[in-house]
């Protein structure tokens, strides 16, 4: 049996060797900064647009998504969820002036960009979650942002629809990706069924449709979507898809020093997953302590030095 010090030379050897081989690969393969930073722990984009209209009268408008990054997640996927809200008016409370609130829970793959599995969506206060299929990607893209057309996730369709990549812009010292969307006037009640899809008008049943044209920005290296911008109009329609009666009208604008937060909020969680410094440091701690073991473990016992 070998003695005790040989045995821990042995597994400080044994460790120091782990720390090199993590120090030298983890940056450019389990760490890639070509993929979502889990990092980045939670995101926000809010639009506005004080020039709104809800049910045919003027009133502000603001859309908000957040985004968390939760448990589990893994070099291959991370666990989001996501929070929808839609305001509109000057009422004294945020439930008065609340049109829609919903949350969705998925996976995304942290390369592609793309929902692994149905979400779990609340959809309705109070009521149980449904699945609902995430085609496309959403709010993380691609990585890095391909210059190609990107089926984009809407979630009043509950489906996707293409964003053509447009051209590239500095921000915040980051290249960031435009993409454009429209969705052309949709009847919504034919996609799936939800009671706010019909609505009886003068005795005339009507459906809900939905429009949107959007600017889309996604930062080149990571996919993360970092600024949007749309032009929405839901409303409800005859069964020849003539306008019966406004639900909200709004062009939402993103602040600009907002997007240049979240740009450079990506930048931070993505130098934070993959310091090269840092990991050149373990790998250095960790050839220090495979040679400190292998000299203990290599040194010859006393019988060998009585000979």
């Amino acid at each position: 049996m070998l003695p005790k010090p040989r045995i821990l030379s042995a597994l400080l050897a044994g460790l120091g060797v782990a720390l090199v081989v993590a120090g030298l690969l983890a940056p450019s393969v389990l760490l890639s900064g070509t993929r979502l930073p889990l990092a980045l722990g939670e995101a926000t984009w809010t639009m506005s647009d004080p020039d709104g209209v809800r049910d045919g009268q003027p009133a502000p408008v603001t859309r908000q998504l957040h985004m968390e990054i939760q448990e589990p997640s893994d070099e291959e996927t991370a666990s989001v969820r996501v929070g929808d809200t839609l305001r509109a008016g000057e009422s004294g409370t945020d439930f008065d002036n609340l049109l829609t609130a919903s949350t969705w829970s998925y996976a995304v793959d942290r390369v592609s960009g793309a929902a692994v599995g149905p979400a779990e969506a609340l959809l309705v206060m109070g009521m149980p979650a449904t699945q609902v299929p995430i085609d496309g990607a959403w709010l993380t893209f691609p990585a890095p942002a391909p210059q190609d057309t990107v089926e984009v996730f809407d979630p009043v369709l509950r489906g996707a629809a293409p964003a053509e990549f447009v051209d590239t812009e500095d921000i915040a010292g980051r290249t960031v990706a435009r993409f454009h969307q429209t969705i052309a006037p949709t009847n919504v009640a034919m996609r799936y069924a939800d009671p706010r899809n019909t609505l009886t008008v003068d005795g005339e049943r009507t459906f809900l449709h939905h429009v949107a044209d959007r600017e889309i920005l996604v930062d080149q290296e990571t996919g993360v979507v970092v600024g949007i911008d749309e032009k929405v109009d839901d409303y409800y329609a005859d069964a020849e898809g003539n306008g019966v009666k406004n639900v909200v009208t709004y062009d939402g604008v993103m602040d600009r020093e907002d997007v240049a937060k979240l740009v450079r909020k990506v930048a931070d969680a993505q130098t934070a997953a993959a310091d090269r410094g840092l990991w050149r440091v373990l790998a250095w701690v960790g050839a220090a302590l495979a040679l400190a073991g292998l000299v203990g473990a290599l040194r010859p016992g006393r019988a060998a030095r009585r000979v």
